[in-house]
């Protein structure tokens, strides 16, 4: 990325919650991977990368190498980049995309409510219960044949053992006729950006 491009990255979205999660959901609304991937490649961009990773509770390296392009996030880090940008993932009804999709509509709305109580405090534990309380609540080879996955990597993903990947619950969500609403929380104290240079030598 240009060095022109980068500061316009960062006059958008550094420590602004409100402009992150209105750039998330829309990239995010078709479940389109490479578009979900990117965009959150740009948000990380467009912060002190130092103190994201510290307040994400990740290595700075590793929150390039997650959100770089090369590699399919996996939820654990994605909620716990969300957790430090001070945003968080609502899931919500999307419009029907594939004619074989047997979910029934009041059944859509109602996955999207629990799996929203899942993603609520950007916590994995809850957020894995959730996904496969309603992956594994369907016709598992139907679900499997909508989203592309075969059976027993539905089974291995979504059965509350493995940390999922990006791609795998965007395919399920396009399944299921669900997509990610992102939100941001309410303003909470900023810590202290650590200053340029080496710190004063204290004299004795």
């Amino acid at each position: 990325m240009l060095a022109s491009n980068k500061t316009i990255v960062a006059e958008l979205f550094r420590d602004n919650p409100a402009e992150i999660a209105a750039y998330l959901t829309e990239k995010f609304a078709k479940n389109d991977y490479v578009a979900a991937r990117t965009s959150l490649g740009l948000v990380m961009q467009g912060q002190n990368v130092q103190m994201l990773a510290r307040d994400a509770g990740l290595r700075r390296e590793s929150l390039y190498r997650t959100f770089g392009g090369r590699i399919d996030p996996q939820l654990s880090r994605i909620l716990k980049l969300f957790d430090a940008l001070n945003v968080r993932a609502c899931v919500v009804p999307s419009s029907p995309s594939d004619p074989q999709t047997t979910t029934a509509p009041g059944a859509v709305e109602a996955f999207a409510v629990r799996l929203t109580q899942a993603f609520e405090d950007n916590h994995f534990d809850k957020a894995v219960r959730g996904l496969k309380e309603v992956a594994l609540s369907q016709n598992v080879s139907v679900l499997a044949r909508a989203s592309g996955l075969e059976r027993r990597s539905v089974y291995r993903t979504f059965g509350g053992t493995v940390d999922p990947q990006l791609s795998r619950i965007l395919k399920l969500f396009d399944a299921m006729q669900l997509r990610f609403v992102v939100m941001a929380l309410a303003p909470r104290p900023k810590s202290n950006r650590p200053k340029l240079g080496r710190p004063p030598k204290i004299r004795r």
